[in-house]
């Protein structure tokens, strides 16, 4: 009987600021946790190609992505095989396209302030949302809210990801679908929201280690300042960021 296949699209490695995580230790997890496969979505920095050697020795897919900071938030794009050079996101989500990728709007408001930032000519770019990330909401909770409501009508595709800095993290979240022959049908599950986004947990302090790690790799005052804030937050317990309604 053939099983319906899981994939976390949002994992961080070493190659990220943040994260220390190695890519075997990250495969190791991912069939662990009985993933078919992971998208390497380091920040900035598109995985190389031996990335894609190493998943296919250890029978997942990997595949190639890029998670970019751009003017309205942060955006994946995956199926990538180049890097993705402007941060604008209008011209970023075109740079993702002409390589045949889809763009994800990854986390939306995680920061307060950019819920009124999302044109809708840019949203309506967008390949996908990710509904579920185990790092921060699963936006399906909110229906009553109107901004989440506005975006997630705008665009059709759905995505789910662990965002992963640290192995332990890797596949409480994940996208899962019927089974699959080719990355190809799933980047069409993606994009046609023919699939489910699936929650196993969510650790939202493990933002703060991340953050740590961040600070060894990059240290400046502005990620002093930013770690504070960090630890000021987690005092308020159980405090939602998305209002209900």
């Amino acid at each position: 009987m053939n099983q319906d296949m899981k994939f976390d699209l949002h994992i961080h490695s070493h190659k990220s600021y943040d994260s220390v995580a190695s890519v075997q230790n990250i495969i190791r997890n991912a069939k662990r946790q009985g993933l078919s496969g992971i998208a390497m979505t380091d920040h900035e920095v598109l995985a190389s190609e031996d990335v894609v050697d190493l998943a296919k020795e250890n029978n997942i897919w990997i595949i190639r992505g890029i998670e970019a900071k751009t003017d309205i938030g942060d955006i994946i794009g995956l199926f990538v095989s180049k890097e993705i050079k402007s941060r604008k996101a209008d011209i970023l989500i075109d740079e993702i396209h002409d390589q045949g990728g889809i763009a994800i709007l990854a986390h939306p408001f995680k920061y307060m302030k950019r819920i009124d930032h999302y044109p809708t000519k840019l949203i309506e770019k967008m390949d996908a949302i990710e509904v579920v990330n185990a790092r921060w909401e699963d936006l399906r909770l909110f229906p009553k809210n109107q901004m989440v409501h506005k975006l997630l009508s705008a665009v059709q595709g759905r995505s789910a990801g662990s965002d992963s800095h640290f192995p332990l993290e890797v596949g409480r979240a994940y996208w899962t679908t019927p089974p699959l022959s080719s990355p190809e049908e799933l980047k069409e599950s993606i994009r046609a929201n023919k699939g489910e986004a699936i929650s196993a947990s969510f650790s939202k302090w493990l933002d703060g280690p991340s953050q740590f790690v961040k600070f060894l790799k990059k240290p400046t005052l502005k990620q002093i300042a930013r770690m504070a804030y960090w630890s000021s937050r987690r005092v308020v317990v159980g405090k939602r960021t998305i209002p209900n309604e």
